[in-house]
């Protein structure tokens, strides 16, 4: 592969926050030209939080519309004239409401991809709710609060009603261009973050839905879990049922009387087998561990904290960690062939691109748009 898969597609994104930034900044890292139009003055409401900001919208340019105003959708509408995808994450009818919604402009550009992503769909007695992820977590059954328990409970910190709708947008994209490919025809996608979590849970939603049990997670299994090591650091063991590494763990820690227990039994007896795991991993210090157990191909890993992420040798043997003009980011995880996405833009102030973009797309007399003071 000599070029990157999604170079030559042209995508706009009105998508704000997380889930829209987040999807396409894995459309951009492949490739595509991703022009994000933003209100002037303001932007985008993340750019409040610069690392959040940055760190899902590089390699993008920005342009500043007023789409309330008639100059405003004139110069969105040309733009459309030279994009393949638009992809929006205002409530349902906003767009229609501007005259710029999904029939009217596959009307003008029939090919056109048109994405949106919403916090509860585009139909249903929710779809006019905002909603952000702690609210689309708990619709989705990923908070199960004890009743009582509502001030102590810990919320949760990885927004993931943001995150599977983001990977389910840029899935959607890709998966609109095959299929206009074939057919010339774009489509309308609606992507809903609370469907996308719903998906997500399916091993937890299916089972009792048709009468069957739930595979628990974690395992019960007490090779699975968090432990501490004589010199204070900490490893995690990933044993879900193999018996033949709880046997291999137990010969390293001489353990021979659990040695010989299935999954069933180390789960009904847990507790009991946990207190003496504990005890033995304790009289061994972290670094001979990871050896041995890499060595004996026990499923574990490091601990790390979020600074020692980036320094880690395997990250940084995948060249997770890249640079460009002075910043460092986290590259999309994805490798055609051996080739991996770059970074070729840095993260785009304001309305920073809006002269150069609209002057590509025709004559100078038509653009003359507000950019922000």
């Amino acid at each position: 592969m000599t070029r990157l898969p999604l170079a030559g597609v042209r995508i706009l994104s009105l998508a704000e926050q997380w889930p829209g930034p987040f999807a396409t900044l894995l459309l951009a890292d492949l490739g595509a030209d991703v022009i994000l139009v933003e209100r002037p003055g303001g932007g985008d409401p993340s750019r409040r939080f610069p690392g959040l900001f940055s760190a899902m919208n590089r390699n993008k340019r920005s342009v500043a519309l007023d789409l309330k105003s008639d100059r405003g959708r004139e110069d969105f509408l040309t733009l459309v004239d030279t994009a393949d995808v638009v992809v929006e994450g205002f409530r349902p009818g906003a767009m229609d409401g501007l005259g710029l919604g999904a029939d009217a402009l596959r009307a003008r550009k029939p090919s056109l991809v048109f994405v949106s992503i919403s916090s509860f769909g585009q139909t249903g007695p929710r779809a006019a709710v905002a909603g952000h992820d702690l609210s689309i977590q708990a619709a989705a059954g990923m908070i199960d609060v004890p009743a009582g328990e509502e001030a102590g409970f810990a919320l949760p910190v990885l927004p993931l009603a943001d995150i599977s709708a983001a990977m389910f947008g840029a899935l959607a994209v890709v998966t609109a261009l095959f299929d206009r490919s074939r057919t010339g025809q774009g489509t309308q996608v609606d992507v809903s973050m609370l469907d996308s979590l719903v998906a997500w849970m399916a091993p937890f939603l299916v089972p009792p839905m048709n009468g069957l049990p739930i595979r628990p997670l974690p395992p019960k299994d007490p090779g699975y879990g968090l432990f501490g090591t004589a010199d204070g650091r900490q490893i995690t063991l990933s044993i879900a049922g193999e018996d033949h590494m709880w046997r291999a763990l137990c010969r390293l820690l001489a353990l021979p009387e659990f040695g010989e227990l299935t999954e069933a039994q180390r789960s009904e007896h847990a507790a009991d087998i946990d207190r003496v795991l504990r005890a033995s991993i304790k009289r061994h210090p972290h670094d001979w561990l990871c050896q041995q157990l890499e060595t004996e191909r026990i499923a574990f890993g490091p601990v790390n904290h979020v600074d020692e992420v980036a320094q880690d040798p395997q990250i940084l043997a995948r060249n997770m960690v890249v640079g460009f003009e002075g910043a460092r980011f986290i590259r999309q995880p994805l490798v055609f062939d051996g080739v991996e996405s770059k970074i070729v833009r840095p993260v785009p102030g304001l309305g920073q691109h809006t002269e150069e973009v609209l002057n590509s797309t025709g004559g100078e007399s038509v653009f003359r748009l507000s950019t922000p003071d």
